[in-house]
């Protein structure tokens, strides 16, 4: 295996480690940074009159100057760490970090120990990831003028925090003969230059981060020795300080280098390669031998923008089909530099090959997220517990897809630094709303391109056959099958079919549409029954024993699709303003939908029913108009889920020809009391009281009728 072999697949490792180590990775890195904090701060606690009686006598400051200085030391320390934790007011909380490091420099006479000094130093760079990492970029008073480059803060901050971590490993070098120590002075004075310029960063930092945890583990044992020894809160110190310096190359591996670095420049040097390369296959096809004058022969324009200039980072909701690829070419013209991130929510989608087609396109970055088990635990199981269905027909498929999507859209535009997001949503749908409300919501900052809105592109492509133009110029793989003349929308809970042929609200949809369930004729011809167990309104079991929510609820789309369950074919309302046709296939949620309301019935008070009823239809407005992430959609959501509390127990059912038929089921919360209602036996309850009953309510009807009469009669 030869170097460029070995250092590919070091680089694959690394990549693997944090795709599965994405989401946890910069909460352990923070946790590690404000360590030595904690530490430091607790044993303020504990050592009180000690820490006083110190700086009392070694700056001869009194008795109050000094109680305050540990004060101060206490509370800067533990509150900052609170914040940091909780993602409050982070950047206060770094400040005063930061001051702390300043307080105790001077206080402890580190000022003048060249080694606790650099420590503290590193220390410091650790903070200025961290304050990098929760900085917002601030509105520039230019906002959409392109600049040559990236110069924002956040960008020196990261720069600043890795050149400041070197300073803790030059305290570790040992200078003597031994092989070893000239190994390990060689291989670690390497990774620190690597981290520091930026280049092979996360690697160089995660190797980094595993020599120092060795290191400290063997050397800062403080736990071998007793607490009585002064050696022990001397390791103690270096071992607290040594993995808040880790927790900051955690976060340069989870965070990446930032734009000041080598790898980014590689990047940008790639990508103007690429279209340099591109502009010049234009400019050939153009001046390619013809009959035309040599006159009309000039460089597409649109390609320069992206050699000279810089708007910015953008991420795109990115699919791998024909609209969202020459999005991302366009955006790149435009000069965007373009992260792309395709979501897996149970679509039938080749993504290594969306991959692959996203780096030839240039994407500096690919993000493909497996969102399904989130998609049913967070958006599903919520709608189910609301039996919630728009226009009494449609079971919200797409609209609690989008919600999905765009979390981790931002959260992936909030760890890159990117200051755009886009999408492929046209102009007149809903989708547009959806994710751009859910973005706003959860990243107030970000600056949204949709294409599909915006002149200048919507004048260029006015179809299908300008895409595939666009396509052919720019290298962009056109499919090779025919497209159906219709639009669909897939994930785990439904298909949806639109546009084409299907617009026109009289035409059939073709046999050949649905792809999810089976036509009833070719169905089987004998039921499957099912059993389906619920426990605060969510279904934890399901026809056959399941590890996962997602497990069951792919069971339930099996067995519905294979009997055709959930098709429907409906006009509706779209928030925008017209009516739209729309076919839909969703076996599964249908069969939970059926499952749901019977056994909520059967568990709940008529009364809060029919409030919770109200809530249902409000939520799914809510969620069908795109406010998902809207302060009244998380208050109704909570209202329903207090109404969920006593809903348990098991449905049976079978599913057969396109239908579901309620069995029975049971329920040890049921409110069903088979003694009262039964005809058989009179039980608690004395039918002669249900004649004051009617009476009673017979009042209003006689008023009113003898009041219409006499109304009549004057008349």
């Amino acid at each position: 295996m030869g170097q460029e072999d070995l250092m590919s697949t070091a680089e694959d490792v690394a990549d693997q480690f944090l795709r599965v180590t994405k989401q946890y990775l910069p909460h352990l890195a923070r946790l590690c940074l404000i360590s030595t904090f904690l530490e430091d701060g607790i044993r303020m606690w504990f050592q009180w009159n000690e820490q006083r009686d110190y700086i009392e006598a070694t700056w001869n400051c009194g008795y109050f100057l000094a109680t305050c200085f540990v004060l101060l030391n206490l509370i800067g320390q533990l509150g900052g760490c609170v914040l940091v934790l909780s993602r409050n007011f982070v950047q206060y909380a770094c400040f005063g970090l930061f001051g702390i490091i300043a307080l105790q420099t001077v206080a402890y006479s580190i000022l003048w120990d060249l080694k606790f000094l650099m420590r503290n130093l590193a220390l410091g760079g650790g903070l200025l990831l961290l304050l990098a990492e929760s900085r917002s970029e601030g509105k520039s008073m230019f906002a959409g003028v392109p600049t040559m480059r990236e110069s924002s803060p956040k960008q020196y901050m990261q720069l600043g925090g890795r050149v400041l971590l070197v300073l803790m490993f030059m305290t570790l070098l040992h200078f003597d003969s031994s092989f070893f120590s000239i190994l390990q002075n060689m291989v670690g004075t390497a990774l620190i230059i690597l981290v520091a310029i930026g280049f092979k960063t996360k690697l160089a930092a995660l190797t980094l981060v595993l020599w120092l945890l060795a290191i400290n583990v063997y050397f800062n044992a403080f736990w071998t020795i007793p607490a009585y020894k002064p050696m022990h809160d001397f390791l103690k110190y270096d071992f607290f300080q040594t993995t808040s310096v880790i927790g900051g190359l955690l976060l340069v591996v989870a965070l990446g280098p930032g734009g000041v670095s080598m790898d980014e420049k590689k990047k940008e040097w790639s990508r103007t390669s690429q279209t340099t390369e591109r502009a010049a296959a234009c400019r050939s096809r153009v001046s390619a031998p013809s009959e035309q004058p040599a006159t009309t022969t000039r460089p597409a324009p649109h390609l320069s923008v992206g050699l000279i200039m810089s708007k910015g980072t953008v991420v795109l909701a990115y699919s791998g089909g024909l609209d969202t690829s020459c999005i991302l070419v366009w955006l790149k013209e435009q000069g965007y530099s373009v992260i792309a991130y395709l979501a897996n929510i149970g679509q039938d989608e080749d993504f290594e090959a969306a991959r692959k087609k996203a780096e030839s396109l240039g994407a500096a970055k690919i993000f493909i997220e497996d969102l399904r088990a989130e998609f049913v635990e967070d958006f599903i199981w919520p709608a189910v517990q609301a039996n919630a269905v728009y226009e009494d027909r449609y079971l919200l498929g797409t609209a609690v897809a989008r919600p999905c999507i765009a979390r981790r859209q931002v959260e992936i535009a909030h760890r890159e630094g990117a200051q755009f997001v886009s999408h492929g949503a046209t102009g007149k749908g809903n989708d547009q709303i959806r994710f751009e409300l859910t973005c706003y919501a959860l990243y107030p900052e970000v600056k949204i391109i949709a294409p599909w809105r915006i002149p200048e592109f919507y004048n260029r492509f006015q179809g299908r056959k300008d895409l595939m133009e666009y396509a052919q110029q720019h290298g962009i793989p056109v499919p090779v099958t025919p497209k159906a003349p219709w639009s669909m929308d897939a994930n785990l809970m439904h298909i949806s079919y639109e546009s084409g042929i299907l617009e026109n609200p009289k035409n059939h949809a073709p046999a050949d549409l649905y792809l999810m369930t089976k036509n009833s004729e070719d169905s089987p011809s004998a039921p499957d029954t099912l059993e389906m167990e619920f426990k605060n309104g969510d279904q934890c079991e399901g026809g056959k024993s399941k590890d996962s929510p997602l497990d069951i609820f792919l069971y339930l789309n099996e067995i519905g699709g294979m009997h055709g369950v959930g098709r429907i074919d409906i006009v509706e309302n779209r928030f925008i303003g017209m009516k739209s046709r729309g076919i839909y296939e969703t076996p599964g949620g249908t069969i939970l939908l059926h499952a749901h309301l019977d056994i909520e019935n059967f568990t709940m008070d008529k009364e809060v029913r029919r409030i919770k009823q109200g809530l249902g239809i409000k939520f799914s407005e809510l969620v069908y108009n795109g406010f998902w992430y809207s302060p009244e959609c998380d208050f109704v959501r909570h209202c329903i889920a207090k109404s969920q509390e006593n809903v348990e127990g098991k449905v049976q059912l079978s599913v057969f020809k396109g239908h579901v038929y309620i069995l029975g089921r049971e329920s040890p919360k049921s409110l069903y009391n088979e003694e009262l209602v039964s005809m058989d036996v009179q039980g608690d309850y004395e039918p002669c009281d249900a004649s004051g009953f009617i009476r009673i309510n017979a009042v209003r009807l006689k008023e009113y009728q003898h009041l219409q009469g006499l109304s009549s009669t004057k008349k």
